[in-house]
């Protein structure tokens, strides 16, 4: 874990299909938790999600799921996820998987705005009765400071990307504090960037123990502790 953050653990990664994965090795490693590429935008679905799903919860990891967004329809994007995740289908469980809108400059033309973030977190809670967790850097935190506190996303668990020796800027009138903190993308950010015999990648921090961790995930009842979250529940 990164030295600067005392009482956190190091063990979750997050991947898409571009990554190399090996669930047992990762579990080997140390690994505890995985959050994968789902969707982007309104009609791209990852490839390898629901096999890596399968392999990850075979392992005894911890998993979720993460759309990233893009100026397409909200009520599309927030679709394409929940069919790529197959929420709705009685086959697949997906009580204990992390759900995640990651709000970052989009790929592929124009970003996600601050509305369409609303319109997606708000039909994903409605389709899973939850709220999913927000990603995000400098374009979530410019824009949420920008108007102030968020009654909409301050339901949802932050998980905040700062490649700083601290998660420094978290805009506190919404988030008093990060859930996740990804510290690092392999390149970029404090040491560690790999863990033993894997190749660096995107990782996380959690304040607390791996116990805690476990009971925690998926975070679903986070806007019920969230401060003043169930005065507006959007």
């Amino acid at each position: 874990m990164p030295e600067t953050l005392p009482g956190s653990i190091d063990v979750i990664i997050d991947i898409n299909h571009d990554n190399h994965f090996d669930a047992v090795k990762a579990k080997n490693a140390g690994v505890r938790a995985v959050i994968h590429k789902a969707s982007e935008g309104a009609t791209f679905q990852d490839p390898l999600y629901r096999q890596r799903r399968q392999q990850a919860l075979a392992a005894g990891l911890l998993w979720g799921a993460y759309h990233f967004s893009s100026a397409r329809q909200a009520s599309d994007q927030a679709e394409n996820f929940l069919a790529a995740t197959q929420v709705g289908d009685a086959t697949v469980d997906n009580s204990a998987t992390l759900f995640c809108l990651d709000f970052e400059p989009s790929s592929s033309g124009p970003d996600m705005t601050l509305a369409q973030a609303h319109d997606f977190v708000t039909r994903v809670r409605d389709k899973t009765g939850r709220w999913p967790m927000i990603y995000g850097g400098n374009m979530l935190r410019d824009a949420v400071q920008a108007h102030g506190a968020d009654p909409i996303l301050k339901n949802c668990p932050l998980w905040y990307a700062r490649y700083r020796s601290q998660p420094v800027g978290i805009p506190v009138d919404t988030w008093p504090h990060f859930t996740l903190w990804q510290y690092t993308d392999g390149k970029l950010g404090p040491a560690p960037h790999a863990f033993a015999g894997l190749a660096a990648t995107d990782r996380d921090c959690y304040v607390g123990d791996e116990a805690g961790l476990k009971k925690a995930w998926p975070f679903a009842d986070y806007f019920k502790t969230a401060p003043g979250a169930n005065d507006q529940n959007g």
